[in-house]
């Protein structure tokens, strides 16, 4: 995942001016994978923006194969998962507490997936269960039944 994305002061102030909202103003200073496999495809500065549909939430990326938009609450800073639904009401998910606990999730989920394709059996499962321990006390609400990452890590874990 050598290609990142980052957002700066000036990207965020041609957003919301002078007044940056606390949960956007986390951006600054994490780096955000550009691509990392299905899970998340960062926008660049110049498509982040504030959605009429959903007030209060700014859009970053897409995950899980372009299905899902990933949305800042910015009040708060926690990140979403948005499956628009035809002629519905969209479904929304939690997915991390804040960015920089998102991009921690990227980094392992992804090297976990690495790790799939070069180790099998025993070893890749003591390793994938370390791992979900990890990122259970990095975000906790994001490791729970009904969180986004979840089931993901579930299947992760799972393989091999």
């Amino acid at each position: 995942m050598p290609d990142v994305v980052r957002y700066s002061e000036s990207d965020l102030r041609r957003i919301f001016g002078e007044n940056v909202p606390p949960g956007a103003a986390e951006l600054l200073g994490v780096e955000l994978p550009r691509e990392a496999d299905v899970f998340f495809e960062a926008y660049p500065a110049e498509r982040v923006g504030l959605l009429a549909e959903f007030p209060g939430r700014l859009a970053v990326g897409r995950a899980w194969h372009g299905v899902c938009e990933v949305h800042i609450d910015l009040s708060d800073g926690s990140l979403w998962s948005v499956v628009a639904a035809d002629g519905g009401s969209a479904e929304v998910v939690f997915m991390n507490s804040d960015i920089k606990r998102f991009a921690i999730f990227l980094r392992r989920v992804h090297g976990m997936a690495v790790l799939a394709e070069m180790e099998e059996g025993p070893r890749y499962h003591e390793r994938a269960e370390a791992v979900r321990r990890e990122l259970a006390q990095v975000d906790e609400a994001a490791t729970r039944a009904g969180a986004w990452w979840a089931g993901i890590i579930e299947e992760m874990v799972a393989m091999v």
